[in-house]
């Protein structure tokens, strides 16, 4: 309930609770416009990126908006003007599949033409700086394929609800903010905006208790891949490469020394849930200038090292505070032989070009 405060009569006067449809209040035209201009109604800080987006593949549906939130992460907003009806989930899940396919280049497009069709004249390049610059997520390097979703209604079914808080048993983002409308004395429509699920006092708990039951079921599976798959990786590397490998541990990573402090080979996992693999050569030294001469000295030999592996090598100056790398890329989470073999042969052309190279600053 809403109350009022007279201060002339210094009395409390309660609101009169309505509905958006008693006063012509429309979804798109009305409510998607209030979050356009003020994202923070959802609870939190979000960029807006496009509205009515429908340039899906092989379907005209439309989601209302699509955001971005500070870490980083797709954000499907689906509206309903007072109920949720009970199919709303389902419906967000769609279009979070979607988006789930959707990279940078695919934001800073999308939000380029949204600005444009509000008559603000902007560029790619500044779109991209203004989505860059949003994210507070150090980490940042691309979209994960898995967005968030909010869902708002002034009120929710208890199928919606019911299904919501099993979604978030097995890692999906799925939160629910409730719109109270009440109607002033002066013809106003007042709206109080609340998140409901998770409970914003109890969120920290609840997303901490949800992390816990998803790690304790999938962990031990987890931790078995990654020390089997780099196991296997290391095993067919030694047939070609004689040098130090120690035994892999139950991370999302792998590396190998070069002999140098603070440097070395890895094959890596990116991504939550993981969605990519790279095979890198990372200096981690304390001193940024002298991470950044090892990394200069190393792509000289760029060229040559796009050649043999048939490649793009991806050169990083700034990663982190201090640190540099180099690396290449394949867009696959999931562990198979493929990978496995593509990763043995993507490394061992790398130490067999670069190790050299470091072993000359070495002796210099």
């Amino acid at each position: 309930m809403l109350y009022i405060y007279d201060r002339h009569n210094k009395s409390l006067m309660p609101c009169k609770e309505t509905e958006f449809r008693n006063h012509g209040l429309l979804e798109r035209q009305d409510l998607a416009k209030w979050i356009e201009q003020y994202p923070a109604m959802l609870g939190e800080e979000l960029m807006i990126i496009t509205s009515e987006y429908d340039r899906f593949d092989k379907t005209n549906e439309r989601l209302d908006l699509l955001g971005l939130d500070k870490d980083g992460n797709l954000v499907v907003i689906e509206l309903k003007r007072d109920d949720s009806g009970k199919n709303v989930d389902l419906q967000a899940l769609k279009y979070a599949a979607y988006c789930s396919t959707l990279r940078l280049p695919d934001l800073v497009e999308m939000y380029e033409k949204y600005q444009k069709q509000k008559g603000i004249e902007i560029t790619s390049e500044k779109a991209q700086t203004a989505i860059l610059d949003f994210i507070e997520n150090d980490d940042f390097e691309e979209l994960n394929d898995r967005p968030r979703i909010i869902l708002v209604a002034r009120e929710f079914r208890p199928e919606v609800t019911a299904s919501v808080i099993w979604l978030r048993k097995f890692a999906l983002d799925v939160s629910c903010v409730k719109w109270d409308p009440y109607e002033l004395e002066n013809g106003c429509v007042a709206v109080n905006s609340s998140v409901l699920i998770p409970l914003p006092e109890a969120k920290d708990f609840i997303i901490q208790a949800e992390k816990k039951d998803i790690a304790e079921h999938s962990k031990s599976l987890t931790q078995s891949e990654y020390v089997q798959f780099f196991s296997q990786c290391i095993e067919l590397l030694k047939k070609t490469l004689s040098r130090e490998y120690v035994t892999p541990t139950p991370r999302a990573y792998y590396q190998i020394p070069t002999g140098i402090s603070g440097v070395h080979f890895e094959w890596g996992f990116h991504g939550r849930p993981r969605s990519s693999f790279g095979v890198e050569l990372h200096f981690e030294k304390g001193n940024k200038e002298s991470n950044r001469s090892l990394l200069s000295a190393c792509t000289q030999l760029k060229d040559k090292l796009e050649k043999a592996l048939n490649e793009t090598i991806v050169v990083q100056q700034d990663w982190g505070k201090t640190w540099t790398r180099l690396y290449i890329e394949k867009q696959q989470g999931k562990i198979t032989d493929d990978l496995r073999d593509w990763a043995v042969e993507k490394m061992e052309t790398l130490i067999q070009i670069l190790q050299p190279e470091l072993d000359k600053t070495k002796k210099s």
